[in-house]
């Protein structure tokens, strides 16, 4: 390589100028390859390594997630790459298309040291991604953009420097930068259905400091169908991670499930329900919560509940969906697939229903409080802000149109005309 100058300076200065040049480079090496040397923490290397660059960079793990960063932000970071890697400790998410993250993906298994691109979200700066590589494969990446100045040559060659040191370090302490995932493996086995014992419950539990009086909810979140590699399945987990820190979060199925306990994060309360659906939004995902349920081996159930609400939404564009409301439609949805809904009811609520006229619609919904309320009469006056005689006056009614006496119904009846009164509200 030969570097040409046109300098009205004499030779010894410029020549002094390259030597200091020489010199501190050969310095920085020095001191990078010393603390590789005293097996000294990783982000300490980068910490110093990191000295002569013009940007900040960041050090992610093969899953995405942020190690370490370093180095000092020139302007204002809001609205860049780097506003959601710092806030979320995590490869940005929302600012990368999958189809941008796709295409990194592919170079980084390719073997490309440096790859440059300008991602839709932050037009006005350019990234640069620089994977770490050990025997053959890759175990993170470097990542910065230009906030503070270009991408020089130099600075690129810098850059490959740096990572030059990382990979020997890492040659040294490849356990530090491992990810250490939970064993997931037992719940994987409730959530398939498997029974435990309560030995093995009991074990789980207290290495987790849980009880067996504690109350649980199961999440499982709906992940794109365009955005399934590894490495964005383990960004969302972290981000879900964030505001369930004390939740069992884990990949299963093509969705991701937590399960959590109600202490831990109550979707009742409203700052849960609100930081939940916050993420919701800025991670286009949607969740189907469970019925909070008192046993921890009854996950299976509990993901029963959630993957029933994914086949049969009741609000389909909104981003929670919990069992507890969705249970009738649920329910009907099922019911549906088996026959059509008409054929559940009982011919004559349902006759009463086709006629659309008022006071029968009307019938039907007062037999239906009636008995919900356990055939109390004065009860049911009162929810319905009936006097007493209007509402014995509309039982007679519905009872000469059934055929049917309402004080003598055994249980199979009862469960027939509750669910009739239902449906035909429904249809």
């Amino acid at each position: 390589h030969a570097a040409i100058l046109y300098t009205d300076e004499p030779f010894h200065k410029v020549f002094r100028e390259f030597l200091d040049i020489f010199d501190k480079y050969y310095a920085w090496y020095e001191q990078c390859l010393k603390i590789i040397i005293e097996n000294k923490d990783v982000s300490d290397l980068l910490d110093y390594a990191a000295t002569f660059l013009c940007n900040p960079i960041a050090l992610f793990d093969p899953t995405g997630k942020l190690l370490h960063y370093t180095g000092k932000f020139q302007e204002k970071i809001e609205g860049t790459l780097w506003d959601e890697v710092i806030n979320f400790g995590f490869t940005p998410t929302e600012s990368i298309y999958p189809d941008e993250h796709q295409r990194i993906m592919q170079e980084i298994h390719s073997g490309n040291r440096l790859i440059s691109s300008v991602f839709r979200q932050d037009p006005s700066h350019h990234s640069l991604t620089a994977p770490l590589y050990f025997e053959g494969k890759n175990f993170g990446a470097f990542g910065t953009t230009d906030m503070n100045g270009p991408f020089t040559e130099a600075q690129k060659a810098l850059l490959l420097e740096v990572v030059h040191f990382t990979e020997l370090a890492m040659n040294h302490q490849i356990q530090a930068f491992l990810l250490q995932d939970e064993e997931n493996y037992y719940v994987i086995r409730l959530l398939q259905g498997y029974p435990a014992d309560e030995l093995s419950t009991s074990y789980y539990l207290q290495a987790r400091n849980y009880t067996n009086e504690d109350i649980w909810y199961l999440y499982q979140f709906s992940l794109p169908e365009s955005d399934v590699s590894d490495t964005r399945q383990s960004a969302y987990i972290h981000q879900i991670k964030n505001i369930l820190p004390h939740g069992v979060v884990l990949y299963f199925e093509h969705s991701i499930v937590a399960v959590c306990r109600r202490r831990d994060f109550d979707p009742d309360y409203e700052k849960s329900y609100a930081a939940l659906e916050d993420l919701l939004k800025r991670l286009s995902l949607k969740v189907y919560i469970s019925t909070r349920f008192f046993r921890f081996t009854e996950l299976s159930m509990a993901y029963g509940q959630c993957r029933l609400m994914k086949s049969y939404p009741l609000e389909p564009q909104k981003h929670i969906q919990r069992f507890d409301e969705a249970f009738p439609h649920v329910l009907y949805g099922v019911l549906k697939e088996k026959n059509s809904l008409p054929g559940f009811c009982h011919p004559a609520v349902l006759s009463l229903w086709q006629s659309h006229m008022e006071q029968d619609l009307t019938l039907i919904h007062n037999l239906k409080c009636y008995l919900i309320n356990g055939r109390n009469i004065a009860e049911t006056a009162r929810t319905l802000h009936l006097h007493r005689n209007t509402l014995i006056y509309r039982l007679r009614k519905i009872e000469d149109l059934l055929h049917i006496s309402l004080d003598y119904l055994d249980e199979n009846m009862l469960l027939y005309l509750l669910i009739s009164c239902f449906i035909c509200e429904t249809l």
